[in-house]
Parts: C-alpha cells; sequence; structure tokens
C-alpha cells in the first residue's frame, strides 16, 4: 500500500505541527511494508531537517516538495478543486490530508485528522482567512473523506454537532502525546535532572516559575492569567515566583505587560523544551478552548503539576492530574496559583498522579492506531 502524508504544516512549529512530524516518525518506525510519500509544499520555509533526515535512516519514504504557497493551494484545492494530489506525488493508495487543505485525488482515498473546530465555534479568535480555509476545508472533507481522526472526545463530539452528515463510525478518537524524550527525563540521575534544570534555568534568567506555554494568540488566555498572577503577587509580596510565557506570536493583540514579575520570553527551540516544563513549579494552561493541549502532557510526562481550564478537551485530558478552573475568572486561576506555590505536598502529590496518567499518551500507540485505520481502507 502506498500512503500519502501532507506534512506542510511542519515548517511552522505549532502544535499541527509536532503531531504530524511525530505521528509520521512512530510510523516510520512500526511499518516496514507499506510506502509512505511526504508531500511538503511552502514558497520560503525550507524541509525541515528532521524530515529530510528521515529519508536517510527508512528505505520505504519519498519525499515530494513544492513551492506553492499553502494559501494558494488553498484556492486550487479547497475551492476550484483542481490539481489532484497524484499529480504532485504519484500514484498513492491513501493521502492523509492537512486541517488547512483538501485535495482532490484521481484514486486514492482520504483521511484527515480533526485537531480542533474552535473556526466553527469562536471564529472572533481567528483571522478571517483561517476561517474561509477551514470552511472550505471541512466543506470537502465531509463530503470525500473516508475516515476522520479526532485528537479528543471532545473534538469528535464538536464533529457530530457541526457536521450531523458525518457517519459516526467512520471516525475514531486518538489522543497525541509528547514525545519520548520527555518521559526520558525522569529516568536520568537525580544530578543530570538538577544539572540540566539549572541549566535552562541560567539560559533564560529563571529560577522559581510557573511556565505557560503555546502560541500567543487571543484563545491562549494570556491576559487573564497575567492579572491573576499579578493578583497573586499582590496578596504575597514577599514571593519570589515568576511567570514565564513561551511561545511564538501567532495573530491578535500581543500581550504586553510592565510588571517584573513576568517575563515573555517568546519562541523556545524545541531542544530546550524538556528541562523548562521540567523546571516549572507548574504549568499555567488557561485556554479558554482546545482541541487536546499537547503541553499539559508534556508537563505530565516530567512530574509538574498542571493548572487547567474546566472546558473542552482539557478536562479529558488531564483527568484528575491537574487543578481545573474556570479560565473567565481571575480568581479562581490566582487562588490555583496560591495552592501550587503554598503547598508542597500538593505539588508531590499532583506530580505523582500525573506521571502515572501520562503513560496513557505515546506517539507509538498514536501511530499504530493510525496504521489500524489506514489498513482498514486498503480492503
Amino acid at each position: 500500500m502506498i500512503i500519502g502524508i501532507d506534512i506542510s504544516s511542519v515548517g511552522y512549529q505549532t502544535g499541527v505541527s509536532n503531531y504530524t512530524l511525530n505521528l509520521v516518525r512512530n510510523l516510520l518506525k512500526i511499518d516496514k511494508n507499506n510506502q509512505y510519500k511526504l508531500f511538503f509544499s511552502s514558497l520560503r520555509l525550507p524541509l525541515p531537517e528532521d524530515i529530510r533526515l528521515l529519508t536517510k535512516y527508512h528505505s520505504n519514504v519519498t519525499i515530494f516538495q513544492s513551492k506553492i504557497p499553502p494559501t494558494i493551494l488553498q484556492i486550487l484545492w479547497n475551492q476550484l478543486r483542481v490539481f489532484p494530489i497524484e499529480l504532485f506525488i504519484g500514484k498513492c493508495d491513501i493521502f492523509h490530508t492537512s486541517d488547512w487543505t483538501q485535495p482532490p485525488t484521481i484514486k486514492a482515498k482520504t483521511i484527515c485528522t480533526i485537531h480542533d473546530l474552535t473556526p466553527f465555534l469562536y471564529p472572533q479568535w481567528h483571522h478571517p482567512k483561517v476561517i474561509k480555509a477551514h470552511k472550505n476545508k471541512m466543506y470537502w472533507a465531509t463530503k470525500k473523506c473516508r475516515y476522520f481522526i479526532c485528537v479528543s472526545k471532545n473534538t469528535q463530539n464538536d464533529l457530530f454537532n457541526l457536521f450531523p452528515q458525518v457517519n459516526k463510525s467512520k471516525t475514531v478518537v486518538i489522543y497525541e502525546s509528547a514525545e519520548e524524550k520527555f518521559s526520558k527525563f525522569l529516568k536520568l540521575s537525580s544530578t543530570e535532572q538538577s544539572h540540566q534544570k539549572e541549566k535552562i534555568q541560567k539560559q533564560y534568567g529563571l529560577t522559581n516559575f510557573i511556565l505557560a506555554q503555546g502560541t500567543r494568540e487571543p484563545r491562549k488566555n494570556l491576559d487573564r492569567l497575567i492579572k491573576a498572577f499579578i493578583c497573586f503577587k499582590k496578596k504575597n509580596p514577599s514571593s519570589k515566583v515568576e511567570l514565564a510565557i513561551t511561545g511564538k506570536y501567532g495573530w491578535g493583540k500581543d500581550v504586553a505587560v510592565d510588571h517584573p514579575g513576568v517575563k515573555i520570553l517568546g519562541f523556545i527551540p524545541e531542544k530546550d523544551m524538556v528541562a523548562l516544563h521540567a523546571s516549572a513549579l507548574c504549568l499555567a494552561y488557561p485556554s479558554l478552548y482546545e482541541g487536546f493541549g499537547l503541553p499539559i502532557v508534556k508537563s505530565l510526562k516530567v512530574g509538574v503539576p498542571v493548572i487547567t481550564s474546566n472546558n473542552s478537551s482539557l478536562v479529558e485530558v488531564a483527568q484528575g492530574a491537574a487543578i481545573l478552573v474556570n479560565p473567565n475568572s481571575e480568581i479562581e486561576i490566582s487562588k490555583a496559583i496560591e495552592k501550587i506555590i503554598k503547598y508542597p505536598k500538593l505539588r508531590k502529590k499532583m506530580a505523582q498522579n500525573g506521571i502515572i496518567l501520562a503513560q496513557k499518551y505515546s506517539w507509538l500507540k498514536t501511530a499504530k492506531e493510525t496504521l489500524q485505520i489506514y489498513n482498514s481502507l486498503s480492503c
């Protein structure tokens, strides 16, 4: 069987990028029988080295690179319905589409992953171009896709509610995960763990800190998190705890704050993410809505407590290993921060629960379950 996958998202270093890269990596680890054709298209972004290296270690993968911008492909594929994917990559039996485009095919059966449906649920959080692209993509996906992979039960329910024409039996929930390097951190000696934490703290000028991670955009709710943190600091003026906000700017009004306890670090290279998560007192992730919430799993895997929202998929992913808050309440967020900071025994218990829960999330498991879907469509 020849399996095509759109990997164009990998170059953008987002949550979808992370999913796509790790799915492909792990599919190639477990599957030596099928041939994989990876399609990457971008006018300006180079092919990521992580993808290029796959051809060095796996003989059953070929990369097809195009210079057509995704914005143009959105028009060609989602609107005009011209140039089938086979014209770019040749014959394939199955094509796994991105969250951005739904290319026409000559014979290939298509499958897509639904990461979240917030462009439909909360259009105010997205740029009009994004909303238009997703509407066009889902119009054709609901007509043409043979299977839908949803990254959480909550996202699956959103799919059913928004697109009742989708056959429920042709959908499946397959969770995302964090890379194995997060789990491996706790297997290091305590000396090595301390060394890596000290190194990353020195690099970014941090000591005791709460971590916020994710693209800086409206739904990440960073303004309320900052206000809640400042409220905590006013109530506890002797506290030396800082709030470290990481992640590249996405769109909308960016966060701006003049408070010595709040540090906006911006984009953090992937090589630093494990130690950064592991060094934090907790992860604060009070998002207004998420399809999955990958930063939560990253923190759980390194034994770091989590504060997150009592909505969307976040309750499902955290499953009792986090303090849940109303993301619209600065008071609730501030109280949760205070609990985490003031009660080390609570932090320890939450960390232990998180490590146990995190064992259910594995990219190998994700790949195996995805491969089962591919195989079911080959019949």
